[in-house]
């Protein structure tokens, strides 16, 4: 496959990080859309998605991986996105931000409609190939991180996790995390892949990221 040796060819290369740093800042914003049936038509790329709790960083990473400062808007307030966000990369793939879930401070009726929007996005939109679920670093695992992993094998979606502000995390939590994060995946090992553990204060496992990204839409 002269595609798939081009990659490997790519990424053994003593410049590979660079060429996928400049593969991921070639991007663009699609569009905000509250369903998956308002996406528009012509956004046929396959998609790679970004879910997790409110506040766990998803707008950090996103612009880290695209090197692209304000890609995905930051904000200090959880529960602020509220639509799926889709970022075009080089033309090949999208990136999609969906909404966070679990802010108690949103309205029951927002919490509800959220709920509705991501799951009907993960069981029905075809064009997503693989889903990266965040999760905070220091916080650790929660119930509804375990219902979205039940969520994505409901819908038969292949899933890796990002862990997330491991800088604040000492090495100990992380080998802990680590060690529970994989024993409970057992239960999940059909559709789950694989963990990244990153800063994006300290820029760490951001190209791990880019990478099977990369070779993921290779191999589609």
């Amino acid at each position: 496959n002269s595609g798939l040796f081009k990659e490997k060819f790519l990424l053994k290369m003593s410049n590979g990080n660079k060429f996928l740093n400049q593969f991921f800042n070639s991007n663009n914003f699609i569009g905000s859309f509250q369903s998956y049936n308002d996406i528009m038509p012509s956004s046929n790329l396959i998609e790679f998605c970004f879910i997790g709790r409110s506040n766990v960083g998803k707008s950090s990473i996103i612009n880290a991986i695209t090197k692209t400062n304000n890609l995905a808007r930051i904000s200090k307030t959880p529960g602020r996105t509220q639509s799926i966000n889709i970022f075009e990369i080089n033309k090949s793939f999208n990136l999609v931000d969906l909404p966070g879930y679990g802010f108690a401070k949103l309205s029951k009726v927002i919490r509800n409609n959220l709920a509705v929007l991501i799951e009907e996005y993960m069981k029905n939109r075809k064009n997503m190939k693989h889903a990266f679920v965040l999760i905070d670093s220091k916080v650790g695992l929660k119930n509804l991180d375990i219902d979205m992993f039940d969520l994505l094998c409901e819908s038969k979606k292949s899933f890796s996790i990002i862990f997330t502000k491991i800088d604040k995390s000492s090495k100990t939590q992380l080998e802990l995390l680590d060690t529970s994060i994989l024993s409970l995946m057992k239960s999940y090992s059909q559709y789950f892949f694989k963990t990244f553990f990153t800063s994006t204060k300290k820029i760490e496992g951001i190209i791990d990221i880019q990478k099977e990204i990369y070779k993921l839409s290779q191999k589609i």
